[in-house]
């Protein structure tokens, strides 16, 4: 059978062309910032990406889900994360950063660098070092500047973590962050508990748009003081379907009242886009 080749180099460089072009496109800043609450189940990871393409992962999952996440909300060409910040290290918010660091340029990675007994955040540590990924220990007060398309300000831990064996539970030495973009803020923080939310509360910087929950909705976060003082338009939970814990817990969403909350275990991803004046949220199912 005779073989058209240049039917097929046709094909061919039509291929490439639409590949070209689909990069381009993409690469264009369209003035929109876009903060996605992964659907890792019951855990955490939140992606960032600004206009000009600045991309910040907060936290990696208790699985290799998030790497199927990247996936979806990162074209396949792009092999690059700016920052990764680890809010604290136990492995429903780190299982999955490990790989992501072996398998992404990574530009520098945010973390309180407290002690903490895991082979997960040991593995985390070593790749890290083999790859001579720049870290960054984590403070209150220090800013991150997202290339000109915002900042994200640390409110917690209060004092310099690393190397400490932290004393009581190692959720309330999350790190705390608080996104700025235009008028809106996010905020993120981990597993933090009332004694964070209270830290952050006289901090002075409590009032934001978006609040990811603390804990995945458990019922010891999210007090009804803090949200008097943070005052979020919309809520978001990162939780499993059918988790053992029963996150979110009844009482958090009774204290939420009307603020609209999107979850993960029921609504897939969620992600939230602002062009720093409004916000839109799309869900995946």
């Amino acid at each position: 059978m005779k073989v058209n080749f240049n039917l097929y180099f046709t094909f061919f460089l039509l291929g490439a062309a639409v590949l070209a072009w689909t990069a381009v496109f993409y690469s264009l800043p369209d003035g929109r910032l876009k903060f996605y609450a992964l659907d890792v189940g019951q855990g955490d990871a939140i992606f960032i990406e600004t206009p000009r393409k600045a991309q910040v992962l907060i936290d990696g999952g208790p699985d290799m889900k998030v790497l199927a996440q990247l996936s979806a909300v990162m074209p396949f060409y792009d092999r690059s994360i700016d920052l990764i910040i680890i809010t604290h290290p136990q492995e429903d918010h780190m299982f999955g950063l490990a790989e992501v660091l072996k398998r992404y340029k990574v530009g520098r990675v945010l973390t309180t660098g407290v002690n903490y007994s895991s082979r997960t955040y040991q593995e985390f540590k070593r790749v890290i070092k083999d790859k001579n990924i720049p870290v960054v220990i984590a403070r209150a007060g220090q800013r991150v500047n997202l290339g000109g398309d915002g900042v994200i300000d640390i409110l917690y831990p209060n004092e310099n973590l690393s190397s400490v064996d932290f004393l009581g539970d190692v959720n309330d030495s999350s790190i705390a962050a608080l996104l700025r973009f235009g008028e809106k803020r996010f905020l993120t923080m981990g597993d933090a508990g009332i004694k964070e939310e209270l830290d952050i509360i006289n901090s002075g910087q409590a009032d934001i748009d978006v609040l990811k929950i603390s804990h995945h909705g458990s019922r010891f976060s999210t007090s009804a003081l803090f949200l008097e003082k943070t005052t979020p338009e919309i809520a978001l939970v990162s939780a499993g379907a059918h988790n053992p814990y029963g996150h979110p817990h009844g009482d958090t969403l009774e204290r939420l009242g009307n603020i609209p909350v999107y979850r993960t275990d029921t609504q897939g991803r969620i992600a939230v886009i602002t062009d720093g004046e409004n916000l839109t949220v799309k869900t995946e199912r």
